[in-house]
């Protein structure tokens, strides 16, 4: 898009670094990470390091939104756990409902049951949890809401965002959207939601930027650890 051509992955490697805009090395960081740069230039690396929680370091920007009374974004010390994100920072949950489940790191995050809200939002911490922190915009799902319900309408949104250039992104997306919808107005039959684990290694596997490998993570995910969710659609509870 900086050459002013159409924004379409490119096939790595080269990386950016190597060959970026017009051919030339590129350094390639987002506004975070240059606005720690004075911080950590003025007071030092042993001062940045000291402001995480645990075994965390330095300070994040983590984006809240969702089912509490303050959404917003906070700059927190590294490693805070989703719960303390929540109560602390985010005056709670909404109307004082309970806390269901969560989105840590973005739409192409999976989802993680409220069991997991000590988790330190932290890269480690969050993988081994079976999640990411990924852009560290952490969205926040009360009881009551339908998971799959909400996973559909991620997918659908990256199916939207798909710029279309390679196969598996653009026609696995669209057959997953197609199929989730299928189960969402109960028409579909309890062995169609087999063919997602096969989908998403293949988009995995096979596609050319990072859109098209996580585009069923939402959904995987809710079929993990919401399968009642799911099955509420298969049993005939069509939306």
């Amino acid at each position: 898009a900086l050459e002013g051509k159409r924004g379409e992955p490119r096939n790595k490697p080269p990386y950016p670094t190597n060959h970026g805009v017009h051919g030339k090395p590129t350094l390639m960081n987002n506004v975070e990470t240059f606005s720690f740069v004075p911080l950590i230039v003025s007071e030092g690396a042993d001062a940045w390091k000291a402001h995480g929680a645990g075994d965390a370091t330095g300070w994040k920007f983590l984006s809240l939104c969702g089912d509490v009374e303050k959404p917003g974004v906070y700059c927190v010390p590294m490693g805070t756990t989703v719960r303390e994100l929540v109560e602390e920072h985010g005056g709670g949950m909404r109307d004082g409902a309970t806390l269901r489940a969560f989105c840590p790191g973005g739409a192409s995050a999976p989802f993680l049951p409220a069991s997991k809200a000590d988790t330190p939002l932290d890269f480690g911490p969050m993988e081994a949890a079976g999640s990411m922190l990924g852009s560290g915009a952490v969205l926040v799902v009360a009881e009551g809401r339908d998971m799959l319900d909400l996973a559909t309408n991620l997918v659908r949104f990256f199916r939207n965002e798909s710029c279309g250039k390679c196969v598996p992104c653009r026609v696995g997306s669209t057959k997953a959207v197609t199929l989730l919808e299928r189960v969402l107005e109960g028409q579909a039959q309890g062995d169609e939601l087999d063919l997602l684990p096969e989908l998403d290694e293949t988009l995995r596997l096979t596609s050319i930027c990072g859109l098209g490998q996580v585009v069923l993570n939402p959904a995987t995910s809710v079929i993990e650890h919401f399968p009642e969710d799911v099955q509420q659609h298969l049993d005939g509870g069509g939306a």
